[in-house]
């Protein structure tokens, strides 16, 4: 039982270790998340490029100009993006969500949407935080506090 324990232990310590961020080039990011950044922020300078290493998980954090920063899967899907300076390209948003908030939110923008295969989650302008699973549809609301 002891061997097991410092085995554990000796894992657990080791596995910060496998985690890196390594700086790349631009042309070194799969090509569709390339093609992402070209369409969605086509004059917007790129300051940094990195590749996350997490144990088995690779992913991808682009930092443009302006405040923008994006994440992209191993294979060069867009998992999330972030704009503090201004909306986030409606390209990137699916319709039925872009129309929910113009419908239901109007004249708020979406400054951050991240999702994976289950789960897209919304910051909009005002901090407000909704989240739609995968067929769309809104599951929660998460209004922001304002201090009075």
């Amino acid at each position: 039982m002891k061997r097991f324990l410092y085995c554990f232990l000796a894992l657990m310590l080791a596995m910060p270790v496998m985690a890196e961020d390594i700086e790349i080039r631009f042309d070194q990011l799969p090509e569709k998340a390339r093609k992402v950044l070209v369409k969605a922020f086509p004059d917007t300078k790129v300051k940094k490029v990195e590749m996350e290493r997490r144990a088995s998980l690779i992913q991808y954090e682009v930092k443009l100009a302006g405040g923008i920063k994006m994440q992209f899967s191993k294979d060069g899907s867009f998992t999330e993006c972030e704009c503090t300076k201004g909306a986030v390209p409606s390209l990137l948003i699916p319709s039925r969500i872009r129309d929910f908030v113009a419908r239901e939110f109007a004249g708020r923008e979406i400054r951050r949407i991240e999702h994976d295969n289950k789960l897209f989650e919304i910051l909009l302008d005002n901090g407000d935080e909704l989240s739609f699973n995968s067929s769309y549809r809104l599951i929660d609301i998460d209004r922001a506090t304002s201090e009075e």
